[in-house]
Protein backbone atom coordinates (compact mmCIF):
# COMPACT_ATOMS: atom_id res chain seq x y z
CA UNK A 1 0.00 0.00 0.00
CA UNK A 2 3.03 2.44 0.17
CA UNK A 3 3.32 4.76 -2.18
CA UNK A 4 6.54 6.70 -1.76
CA UNK A 5 9.18 6.53 1.18
CA UNK A 6 10.78 9.74 2.47
CA UNK A 7 13.62 10.30 4.79
CA UNK A 8 13.42 12.85 7.29
CA UNK A 9 16.48 13.15 9.68
CA UNK A 10 16.57 9.60 11.72
CA UNK A 11 12.94 8.59 10.71
CA UNK A 12 11.30 7.49 7.19
CA UNK A 13 7.74 8.88 6.26
CA UNK A 14 5.62 5.99 4.69
CA UNK A 15 3.26 7.99 2.19
CA UNK A 16 -0.01 5.50 1.68
CA UNK A 17 -2.60 7.27 0.07
CA UNK A 18 -3.78 10.39 2.04
CA UNK A 19 -2.18 9.68 5.34
CA UNK A 20 1.78 9.54 6.12
CA UNK A 21 3.13 7.00 8.89
CA UNK A 22 6.71 7.97 10.43
CA UNK A 23 9.45 5.23 11.19
CA UNK A 24 12.51 5.96 13.17
CA UNK A 25 13.71 3.89 10.98
CA UNK A 26 17.09 4.72 8.04
CA UNK A 27 17.11 4.61 4.35
CA UNK A 28 19.13 1.85 3.95
CA UNK A 29 17.11 -0.37 6.24
CA UNK A 30 13.76 0.25 5.08
CA UNK A 31 15.15 -0.06 1.41
CA UNK A 32 16.67 -3.98 2.49
CA UNK A 33 12.79 -4.67 3.58
CA UNK A 34 11.13 -3.65 0.35
CA UNK A 35 9.94 -5.91 -2.02
CA UNK A 36 12.94 -4.80 -5.06
CA UNK A 37 10.56 -6.26 -7.97
CA UNK A 38 8.15 -3.10 -6.17
CA UNK A 39 10.11 -0.36 -5.02
CA UNK A 40 13.33 1.42 -6.28
CA UNK A 41 15.47 3.83 -4.63
CA UNK A 42 15.29 6.84 -6.88
CA UNK A 43 17.11 9.87 -4.28
CA UNK A 44 19.40 9.22 -1.63
CA UNK A 45 15.97 10.40 0.23
CA UNK A 46 13.56 9.11 -1.41
CA UNK A 47 12.06 5.37 -2.55
CA UNK A 48 8.87 5.35 -4.85
CA UNK A 49 6.49 2.31 -5.45
CA UNK A 50 7.09 1.44 -9.33
CA UNK A 51 3.28 0.43 -10.01
CA UNK A 52 2.32 4.13 -8.77
CA UNK A 53 4.53 5.68 -11.14
CA UNK A 54 2.55 7.37 -14.13
CA UNK A 55 5.09 9.32 -15.62
CA UNK A 56 8.55 10.20 -16.25
CA UNK A 57 9.67 13.91 -17.35
CA UNK A 58 13.48 14.94 -18.22
CA UNK A 59 14.57 17.85 -15.92
CA UNK A 60 17.42 19.71 -15.65
CA UNK A 61 21.12 18.44 -16.00
CA UNK A 62 20.09 14.28 -16.36
CA UNK A 63 17.39 14.52 -13.83
CA UNK A 64 13.66 13.81 -14.21
CA UNK A 65 10.95 14.90 -12.32
CA UNK A 66 8.40 11.13 -11.32
CA UNK A 67 4.74 11.52 -11.37
CA UNK A 68 3.17 9.25 -9.47
CA UNK A 69 -0.53 8.50 -10.41
CA UNK A 70 -2.61 10.82 -7.81
CA UNK A 71 0.10 13.70 -8.54
CA UNK A 72 3.09 13.93 -6.41
CA UNK A 73 6.34 14.66 -8.37
CA UNK A 74 9.38 13.52 -7.08
CA UNK A 75 13.14 14.10 -8.77
CA UNK A 76 15.08 10.95 -9.52
CA UNK A 77 18.59 11.80 -9.45
CA UNK A 78 21.46 11.27 -12.29
CA UNK A 79 22.75 8.72 -9.95
CA UNK A 80 20.00 6.22 -9.65
CA UNK A 81 18.46 7.22 -13.20
CA UNK A 82 20.56 4.46 -15.07
CA UNK A 83 19.15 1.77 -12.90
CA UNK A 84 15.44 2.78 -12.19
CA UNK A 85 14.72 3.75 -16.39
CA UNK A 86 16.65 -0.34 -17.02
CA UNK A 87 13.54 -1.66 -14.72
CA UNK A 88 11.10 0.20 -16.01
CA UNK A 89 12.00 -0.88 -19.26
CA UNK A 90 12.05 -3.95 -18.65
Amino acid sequence: DIDWVEAADNYVCLHVGNDTHLLRETMNSIETRLDTSRFARIHRSTIVNLDRIKELRPWFHGEYVVVLNHGTELTLSRSYRDKVLQILNA
